[in-house]
């Protein structure tokens, strides 16, 4: 086994893409994070037909971990189309390591497929401190990639500097990047991070929007926001929802100077 690991791309027979939505983007950002647990994932990206991943296995554990993950895909959207046997690349040298997850992450530029502009469907916000579910790589990278700088991962987004926003362009925004952060697709239903999710957004918003409109953005009640407003929220949640706010809008404003739209 190659102590770098391997190089995996996995894509559907029939070409289709693995995602065209944010539902779909998260719920594959939640696939690929879940099912390589047992390995150290490093990096990922999928501009819309290719999913790569980097990850430090053999060929055949990398083997294992593309049909997983493939599996729990098919699951999720129902593709109606199988995958393609897995493509699986020994990692030869600390370049090529590198070069190998910044490829994935370039994905969106290598084939413009998928509105992407936030670039969910890769790593990138995982290693940035955008994204809770991927924060663990950001201690994978500084071990296994010393040579990655921030620089090189906002230069994906064509931006300068990133830092956790101090304020929000409008409520709308501030729930677009509390969902993104915990990597869901609505505040709808009950699940640990819904509810994480609905408190960060309270906690953010602090006395600057209404119980009403709260409610309305958390779907839940008014009774229920006074009781968020009087809990403690984790710093790190705080701060991962106010740079995906600044991440967010420095985009938005580099597009739209560059006369581009967010077609999502």
């Amino acid at each position: 086994m190659s102590s770098l690991g391997q190089h995996v791309r996995t894509r559907l027979e029939s070409d289709r893409l693995l995602h065209h939505s944010d539902a779909q983007r998260r719920g594959l950002v939640r696939a690929v994070h879940q099912t390589t647990e047992p390995w150290p994932l490093l990096a990922f990206g999928c501009a819309g037909v290719h999913l790569h991943l980097v990850v430090k296995a053999d060929h055949r554990s990398a083997g294992e971990l593309a049909r997983r993950l493939e599996i729990s895909l098919q699951l999720r959207h129902d593709y109606g189309s199988p995958f393609l046997r897995v493509h699986r690349k020994e990692l030869e040298d600390q370049h090529h390591l590198f070069s190998s997850v910044m490829y994935d992450m370039r994905q969106r530029e290598h084939h413009e497929l998928a509105a992407d502009p936030f670039l969910e469907a890769t790593s990138a916000p995982d290693l940035l401190g955008a994204r809770l579910i991927g924060a663990h790589l950001i201690g994978r990278a500084r071990e296994h990639l010393p040579e990655l700088r921030r620089r090189d991962l906002l230069n994906l987004y064509g931006i300068d500097t990133l830092e956790p926003a101090e304020h929000w362009e409008n409520p709308e925004a501030l729930l677009d990047a509390t969902l993104a952060t915990f990597t869901i697709a609505s505040m709808e239903g009950n699940s640990r991070d819904i509810r994480q999710a609905s408190l960060c957004l309270v906690q953010i918003a602090g006395r600057g929007l209404t119980e009403r409109k709260l409610a309305q953005l958390c779907n839940t009640s008014t009774r229920t926001i006074r009781r968020l407003r009087k809990q403690q929220v984790p710093p790190a949640h705080t701060r991962a929802v106010r740079t995906q706010l600044d991440l967010r809008q420095k985009v938005r404003t580099r597009m739209a100077a560059e006369g581009q739209h967010d077609l999502r």
